[in-house]
C-alpha cells in the first residue's frame, strides 16, 4: 500500500499498481486501475481519479471513475463527474456535478480497456444513499428470482 501523508503535497500524475491512500494534497491525475484509492478526510485532490474501488472522505475537484464501486463518505465534498456502475453517497456528503452509472459507459471502456461486465460479477447498477445506519448493502450481489417448483407454489383455496 502507498500512502501520501497529510503533510505531503504532490504536483503531477500518480500511477500506482497497489492500493493508495491520500491524506495530503494532490494536483494531477491519480491512476490506480486495479486497486483501491482512499482519499482521507483531510485530503484535497484537484484532478481526475481512476480506480477499481474509490473511498472518498476528503475534497475532490475532478472526475471520479471507478470500474467497480465508489463511496462518497460523510464529510466528503466532490465537484465533478462520477462514472461507476455502483455508487454510494452517504448522508452528510456534498456533491455537485453529474453521475453516470452505465457499466458500458464509453469513459469506463476507454479508461479500463474492457466492458465493465467483464471485470466483475454481473449486478444491477445501484445508487445508494445512506443515512449513516449500519445497514448492509446487497448492491454487489447478482439479482435472481428463485424458481418455484409446481408443487412448491401456494395452493389456491376455494370456499
Amino acid at each position: 500500500m502507498s500512502i501520501i501523508g497529510s503533510h505531503t503535497r504532490v504536483q503531477g500524475d500518480i500511477d500506482a499498481d497497489e492500493d493508495l491512500t491520500v491524506a495530503g494534497y494532490v494536483q494531477g491525475t491519480i491512476i490506480c486501475k486495479q486497486n483501491t484509492v482512499t482519499l482521507g478526510s483531510g485530503s484535497c485532490v484537484n484532478g481526475d481519479v481512476y480506480a477499481h474501488t474509490l473511498h472518498v472522505s476528503g475534497e475532490v475537484e475532478g472526475n471520479l471513475v471507478a470500474s467497480h464501486r465508489a463511496t462518497i463518505h460523510k464529510g466528503a465534498s466532490v465537484r465533478g463527474m462520477i462514472v461507476t456502475p455502483c455508487l454510494m453517497l452517504e448522508d452528510g456528503s456534498t456533491f455537485q456535478g453529474s453521475i453516470d452509472m452505465d457499466p458500458e459507459h464509453e469513459l469506463l471502456k476507454s479508461a479500463f480497456g474492457e466492458p465493465a461486465t467483464n471485470r466483475r460479477p454481473r449486478s444491477t447498477p445501484s445508487l445508494e444513499v445512506s443515512d449513516g445506519s449500519a445497514a448492509e448493502s446487497v448492491a454487489d450481489e447478482p439479482l435472481s428470482a428463485p424458481e418455484l417448483e409446481d408443487d412448491a407454489r401456494p395452493a389456491e383455496s376455494s370456499t
